[in-house]
């Protein structure tokens, strides 16, 4: 009995050792493909502190090591128990290398960012870090009364934000990274400020010409034009003459993404923030109505 009771002990012993052994062949999502940050200049790849609305970009770099693909690639971003989706897309690739732009949190806090892609195995890698915002106030520039005429004015109908500068259509094709926005009077649209790469402007600024034969100035042969994006703000509490540092044009410029503001009057007040990331405040004093009217604005913008 003693001897059948050795050989059962032994026998399950031998079980156990060779279970463990395959356990420690188990393939690892490591195996599968990489996943990395980017690292360099301009780019997050770790905890990090910066302030409110400050402009950040991260790189993502993940490689198949197999005949297999990633399929999935997910992030998001928590901030006080909250959680919300940023980028959820299915992917067929064996290799991805990409840049994503994004500005941080309006308000202080940390904010953690967690980014998980999926192998067509099933395995998945992930990768997070911390921001924590600061409250922090920054210099801005101020411009009272600029005048822009619209499609048919004599007046520029071009703004660059960091300048001040207002430009001849001609003048701003020579300086078109400058140039942030245009105005027009539009039939339908009525007075109109728009992005250089919106694509209602490319119809409406055709030096004489049209899309598909467009004069020497018109904005589809730009070079350079500068996605900025706008916010009407509705509110009649904005004291303008007391916004003296960033702090109010981070608030009020957040959820900004429209390409172009209509029918747009005196007294309105309009957030936008420029491809450089610079955010400003945009406040209308007086229209002129039609094509050969002009806008009458005031600027605050971050320097």
């Amino acid at each position: 009995m003693k001897k059948r009771v050795y050989i059962w002990i032994a026998a399950s012993l031998a079980v156990i050792t060779i279970f463990s052994a395959c356990k420690k062949k188990d393939s690892t999502p490591e195996q599968f493909f990489t996943f990395e940050f980017a690292t360099g200049t301009g780019y997050i790849s770790g905890d990090v502190t910066m302030a409110i609305g400050q402009p950040f970009k991260v790189g993502i770099i993940s490689t198949s090591s197999t005949d297999n693909t990633l399929t999935h690639l997910y992030i998001t971003r928590t901030f006080q128990s909250k959680t919300d989706s940023v980028f959820d897309t299915t992917l067929n690739l064996t290799a991805l290398n990409y840049d994503f732009d994004w500005v941080s949190r309006s308000e202080p806090g940390v904010e953690t960012w967690n980014f998980m892609i999926t192998e067509s195995t099933g395995n998945s890698l992930q990768k997070n870090f911390s921001i924590t915002t600061e409250t922090t106030t920054g210099p801005i520039n101020t411009y009272d009364q600029r005048i822009l005429g619209a499609q048919q004015n004599p007046a520029g109908p071009a703004f660059a934000s960091m300048s001040g500068t207002v430009y001849s259509l001609a003048d701003a094709k020579a300086n078109d990274a400058s140039v942030d926005w245009l105005y027009y009077f539009g039939s339908t649209s009525f007075a109109t400020i728009t992005s250089p790469d919106d694509n209602d402007a490319i119809k409406v600024f055709t030096d004489g010409g049209t899309v598909e034969d467009p004069g020497p100035n018109a904005l589809v042969t730009w070079s350079v034009r500068n996605a900025t994006r706008f916010l009407t703000i509705i509110t009649d509490t904005i004291n303008w003459d007391a916004i003296q540092d960033d702090t109010e044009l981070i608030a009020l410029s957040e959820g900004a993404f429209e390409t172009s503001l209509k029918t747009l009057e005196a007294g309105f007040y309009l957030a936008f923030i420029t491809e450089a990331g610079k955010r400003g405040l945009i406040r209308i004093n007086q229209i002129s109505q039609e094509e050969d009217g002009t806008i009458d604005i005031s600027v605050k913008v971050q320097q």
